[in-house]
């Protein structure tokens, strides 16, 4: 009699920019199983990695599913991945790299876990993900150099260490796709503020925007992202969709945890490529270059780095121009270094911790009439222009400037916002022995 085993599968870098998503490639393999009696072990896995990866593929999704079958079929499932791959992917373009990988359950292991984490943060070289398949998996397949093995062994060993949310993902019939979607604004933004609390991003509405639908020819036709599988249900439910919709799938992803981030006390310690949190205190006044890009130093009392609000983000970048020096911040964001630039912190989010006291010596106020008075040189006092009023031995009196903003979290939109990215006011959801 044949036993049941429990396998992991990952797979990624299935799409190019003419086209393909890698979680349509799963959507396919996974209705497949299903047919085949395969039985799906909870969701599929959408796991955004390291967002400053110069290698990432277009949306930097890798895709991990857990399934159980009987061992006498693990032939047919690897079959059906590799069939699923070579029908889906954009195999012919030069720098897609489509892969995919198969554990047995039993088999993931710390090391796997902690390479799968290390690919959300860091980047990892593909050798070390070779060797680790070479001595674990229990089936493996690379395309066009196999880079693709990286994230495909990332999502099919990922424990979301940091939370997790949903994400349903419809998709286009083939006739639709490369057309406009045919999703109606004004329904998303009514089923937005239907399920507002339990979904979220579906809209920027500082921007008038639906932030549910993207703008490349691929399968998609939109993704709705939350916290509640049935909630986020009942907002694609609510949707006015004007074209065929040929299924969709929820996913458990690492979205908007900030699952990417890098904790750290010293300026010094940010590693080139990485994502990362850092408190520090300003000291320069905000410049605004050519472009609308915002710019701010900042120290964390032995280094100093720049931090950037870059046009992009809109009305975020106020927040960055009322900040004077001596303010206490905190910051979110990556940090990918460019020739002939200074390193600089692309920011995702701000907390300000504590407002400094900033303003400037201005000559004393007439006590007659409140008018500014003028000096009458050095050491000789000052005179009011108006009512002529002396003050002989007065000196400058510092005014603070009145600030425009308080303490607290400020986020960029949700047009400007990564995937990864938390935004300030979600409390995403935990796994059982997750701290």
């Amino acid at each position: 009699m044949n036993e049941n085993i429990e396998i992991s599968v990952g797979i990624d870098d299935t799409d190019s920019p003419k086209g393909m998503c890698t979680t349509y490639v799963m959507y396919r393999f996974v209705n497949r199983a299903m047919a085949e009696g395969f039985e799906i072990i909870g969701m599929p896995r959408l796991v955004r990695l390291n967002p400053a990866c110069p290698f990432k593929t277009r949306g930097n999704a890798a895709l991990g599913v857990d399934i159980r079958l009987d061992q006498s079929k693990i032939s047919v499932l690897k079959n059906m991945l590799l069939d699923t791959i070579f029908e889906l992917s954009e195999i012919k373009e030069k720098n897609t790299n489509p892969a995919f990988v198969i554990f047995e359950r039993k088999n993931i292991n710390d090391k796997l876990v902690n390479f799968s984490r290390n690919a959300v943060k860091r980047v990892v070289e593909l050798n070390e993900a070779l060797s680790l398949i070479k001595s674990y998996a229990t089936f493996s397949f690379g395309f066009n150099g196999s880079r693709g093995l990286i994230g495909a062994l990332a999502a099919a060993a990922y424990d979301f260490p940091s939370g997790y949310t949903y994400e349903l993902i419809a998709y286009r019939v083939k006739e639709m796709r490369g057309k406009k979607r045919l999703v109606d604004p004004k329904s998303v933004f009514e089923a937005d503020a239907a399920t507002r609390g339990c979904t979220f991003d579906n809209v920027d509405a500082e921007n008038g925007e639906i932030k549910i639908t993207p703008h490349t020819p691929c399968p998609v036709l939109l993704g709705i992202r939350g916290l509640d599988v049935n909630c986020i249900k009942k907002a694609f439910d609510l949707l006015k969709i004007e074209e065929p919709v040929e299924g969709y799938m929820v996913y458990k992803t690492n979205q908007a945890t900030d699952d990417h981030i890098i904790n750290l006390e010293r300026i010094n310690d940010i590693e080139p490529l990485t994502s990362v949190s850092i408190k520090g205190n300003v000291v320069s006044l905000p410049r605004q270059i050519k472009g609308g890009h915002v710019f701010v130093e900042i120290t964390d009392g032995f280094d100093k780095i720049r931090i950037a609000a870059y046009e992009p983000t809109r009305s975020f970048r106020k927040v960055l121009m009322s900040l004077r020096p001596g303010d206490s911040i905190q910051v979110w964001g990556s940090y990918k270094p460019r020739e002939n630039e200074p390193p600089t912190i692309n920011l995702e989010k701000i907390r300000i911790i504590n407002l400094a006291q900033y303003g400037k010596l201005m000559n004393p106020v007439c006590p007659v009439c409140g008018t500014r008075m003028k000096s009458e040189g050095k050491d000789k006092g000052y005179q009011c222009p108006k009512c002529k009023y002396k003050l002989k031995n007065a000196e400058k009196v510092f005014e603070p400037e009145k600030r425009d903003i308080q303490p607290g979290f400020y986020d960029v939109p949700p047009k400007a916002r990564r995937h990864l990215s938390k935004p300030s006011f979600l409390v995403v959801l935990k796994d059982e022995g997750k701290s």
